[in-house]
């Protein structure tokens, strides 16, 4: 029968060979303390602060949805209205209810007695902004 190392001497039976030197941790008492880190805490804080961001990001991706569902519906608006001149990009127009349907015409809500539906300027993309 073969005589047993000691608990502190690292002996591998299978191989007959120290490996002590291979280990990833300390094999003595006098070897250097191990501590693992607290990841829950690292965790935790990653976890919180992308959830922020990712809920601000829904956010504006929610308020830039609004904004381009209203610029369309507006621009459409506009477009399914009648009107007999070709409107310059950048000027200023006013939408009012016809007996039939809606119409697009220069004369200012203030100047006329006419149901007003708003008020658009035709941007460069000639896409409709409600004023």
């Amino acid at each position: 029968m073969k005589k047993k190392k000691p608990d502190h001497v690292v002996w591998d039976e299978t191989h007959d060979r120290y490996f002590a030197k291979i280990l990833p941790y300390a094999s003595s008492l006098s070897g250097p303390i191990i501590e693992v880190p607290n990841v829950d805490a690292f965790k935790k804080k990653g976890v919180d602060k992308v959830s922020k961001q990712f809920q601000a990001e829904l956010t504006d991706l929610q308020q830039q949805i609004k904004a381009f569902v209203s610029l369309a519906a507006d621009t459409q608006l506009v477009y399914n209205a009648q009107f007999k001149f070709e409107p310059i990009v950048g000027e200023t127009y006013h939408l009012y209810q016809g007996k039939e349907s809606a119409f697009l015409s220069l004369i200012d809500p203030a100047e006329w007695d006419k149901k007003h539906l708003g008020s658009f300027r035709l941007n460069s993309d000639y896409k409709w902004e409600r004023l």
